[in-house]
């Protein structure tokens, strides 16, 4: 194994922790006698793997992340039992080549040198070395010696109570919003979905432990673990580490190959929640603010699912919240617990409409609904913000404009949009730069017509290191849309004129292509994360219904 003192002053020499933090985690650490690297891992909240990579960036070596590889099962049959035992290492074809003449020889004790002459002499091939996290390398290592029958001095067991906590606790320290458990031919396959995007887990299951899996899935989150014919909800209150409580969301389906689960983890992010973070421009956030801080009105974010309304409407919630005011919220699911706040989850007894109504009763000053989803609820959210209440609340429209023929759509009276709206604010996540790792190059002409650029200008790509789990992107941004309504927009708006009509007469409106370009030359994010939501690359307009569709 690397000596642990190597792997932590590489991780401090590239920046994943400073010094400060490695000293007071090793005391902690000696107190409480655990692991360091693991008390490190939720120091930072990030995952072991990025330690290793860390040593493998500072010695020149490949990191090998044992996804979708490809085991060189020839050449494991030579290596000799004893040194396998003794020193785990796993062949596998380089860049899943089977024909290339070059041997990736994953080590987990890259160093000892005599070891790795000894395989390499063995294989009869030039062999690579790479490095891998020891607990992922031992377990493909294992995986691969039981496929060819050779046996292993170790045999791994599987308790389904320790492998679900790690599956959580490493969702977590990867900052997963949610863990995908699902069953295929003849595995189970566990998946994260970090910055938006599913991303394999280096570890797959067989059938009957994925089966073990899912009753311990249903044992945590309430549900009937005989029952496996009909899809469940579940939710669970689940301790990761002594000071860290995640609040689970549980779903189950039947499938072809066997039950599938889907974790939402909620509140594991509540460091976001202030506005400075959530990425609206300065004259944005002014007006912003403005807005929530007005006695009565009706604020909406808007967006496909997914797109963070929740994160902006909690942001606003607590920049407002104190001891001066009553603030009350329902939601479904409640994502996020709030101190100080009265929070309600919708349930098959409690609809919003009806969580709404009752609010009335209770004095509150701030009302807070997940979402408004039909005509009952719009209508009781705009009367209640006619009344002395500010409204903050979702939609789900693809662009601000929009909003206002959705609710009209649901029934509402124009004159009643336009008395109550204060601002709606349309909004989208892209991918942020790793800013330890972002490449700046010249922009190439055809993206200097794109984006509407001098000649000069200079743009970021993603280029790959330990801090972003060699992605190029760390976490994500929003970008928004707004809409604010003043005086004459209000009036617009209860005259019924089109959206076209609105925009032209709207004060400070920024539209998503305009705000997603500004990030772009900021360096925030790339031109490739605006693509993909088709905001470049084709005429815009803030009116048309497909834009930023994803």
């Amino acid at each position: 194994m690397i000596a642990i003192n190597k792997i932590t002053d590489a991780c401090v020499d590239q920046g994943l922790f400073s010094q400060e933090v490695l000293v007071s985690t090793r005391i902690q650490a000696k107190r409480a006698r655990k692991d360091l690297l693991q008390c490190l891992a939720f120091a930072v909240r990030m995952p072991i793997s990025a330690f290793y990579q860390a040593y493998a960036v500072a010695h020149n070596m490949p990191f090998c992340t044992m996804q979708n590889y490809s085991p060189d099962m020839q050449a494991l049959r030579r290596i000799p039992r004893a040194l396998l035992d003794r020193r785990p290492m796993l062949p596998i074809h380089a860049n899943g080549d089977v024909t290339s003449q070059t041997v990736c020889l994953v080590m987990s004790d890259p160093e000892h040198q005599l070891s790795y002459e000894q395989a390499q002499k063995s294989i009869g091939k030039h062999c690579q070395i790479c490095i891998s996290e020891p607990k992922v390398l031992d377990h493909a290592l294992n995986q691969a010696r039981a496929d060819l029958g050779i046996g292993s001095t170790t045999v791994e067991s599987f308790d389904p109570v320790d492998e679900l906590h790690d599956i959580i606790e490493q969702a977590y320290l990867y900052r997963s919003s949610d863990i995908h458990v699902q069953p295929s031919l003849g595995k189970v396959q566990i998946r994260f979905r970090i910055d938006g995007v599913l991303q394999d887990h280096s570890r797959s299951f067989s059938s009957e432990q994925g089966l073990g899996l899912m009753i311990r899935i249903k044992v945590i989150s309430g549900m009937d673990i005989s029952e496996q014919r009909m899809a469940q909800d579940g939710n669970a209150s689940y301790q990761v580490n002594d000071d860290i409580n995640l609040d689970l969301r549980v779903a189950t389906m039947p499938t072809r190959f066997g039950e599938r689960a889907t974790f939402r983890l909620l509140g594991s992010d509540t460091e976001s929640l202030t506005l400075s973070q959530i990425g609206m421009s300065n004259a944005d956030l002014d007006r912003f603010q403005h807005a929530i801080a007005q006695p009565h009105g009706m604020i909406l974010i808007t967006g496909p699912t997914g797109s963070g309304k929740s994160t902006s409407l909690y942001s606003a919630l607590k920049s407002i919240a104190s001891t001066d005011i009553n603030v009350m919220t329902v939601e479904d699911p409640v994502e996020y617990v709030m101190e100080g706040i009265s929070q309600v989850q919708v349930s098959n007894k409690v609809s919003f409409s009806d969580a709404l109504r009752a609010f009335l009763r209770h004095d509150p000053d701030v009302i807070m609904l997940g979402e408004i989803r039909d005509g009952e609820t719009a209508n009781a959210a705009m009367k209640a913000a006619m009344t002395g209440h500010l409204v903050f609340s979702t939609l789900h429209t693809n662009s601000s404009l929009s909003a206002v023929s959705r609710l009209r759509d649901l029934g509402a009276e124009s004159y009643l949009i336009g008395s109550t709206l204060l601002a709606v604010i349309s909004q989208r996540l892209v991918k942020k730069l790793c800013n330890y790792c972002k490449i700046q190059r010249p922009a190439t002409q055809s993206e200097i017509i794109l984006l509407d650029a001098p000649n000069n200008l200079m743009l970021f790509d993603a280029h790959g290191c330990p801090h972003c789990r060699n992605t190029g992107y760390a976490g994500r941004i929003a970008i928004f849309e707004t809409l604010w309504v003043d005086k004459k927009l209000a009036g617009l708006i209860g005259q019924d004129v089109s959206e076209a009509v609105l925009m032209e007469n709207s004060v400070g409106f920024n539209s998503l292509s305009d705000d997603g370009i500004k990030k772009v030359i900021q360096g925030v994010t790339t031109l490739v994360q605006l693509q993909k939501l088709a905001l470049v690359g084709q005429e815009q307009s803030s009116t048309d219904s497909e834009a930023g569709r994803l």
